[in-house]
């Protein structure tokens, strides 16, 4: 009886620890795409032949391929520096705001 009584309060406690590890993995493969993706945008931003919409194209082609959805990619040219931010989502095993991953990367643009 004490037995099933301790595992009764201990099972929604260690599911729940079980959950938050599986989210935490998703989220952190999530970010490492989002960030692969601001890398690979702002890489081609800083071409000296770039279009305008390479940047936006390459970040989301990748982004999607690595599984984000909700896809927002911002592209900022200054001058000498390009700054590319790709905000995306994750799927999610439990409520809350870790579904969200944002990355963003910067490049000097070539001459």
């Amino acid at each position: 009886m004490v037995g099933s009584t301790q595992l009764a309060l201990l099972m929604p406690l260690l599911l729940t620890v079980i959950f938050a590890v599986i989210q935490a993995s998703i989220w952190f493969a999530g970010r490492s795409t989002a960030q692969q993706a601001a890398m690979a945008g702002a890489e081609r931003a800083a071409f000296a032949s770039a279009l305008a919409d390479d940047a936006e194209r390459v970040s989301t082609e990748m982004a999607e391929r690595g599984g984000l959805d909700g896809i927002h990619v911002g592209v900022d040219r200054q001058t000498q520096l390009v700054q590319v931010r790709v905000t995306g989502q994750v799927p999610g095993l439990l409520p809350g705001p870790w579904t969200v991953v944002d990355a963003s990367a910067q490049r000097v643009k070539e001459a």
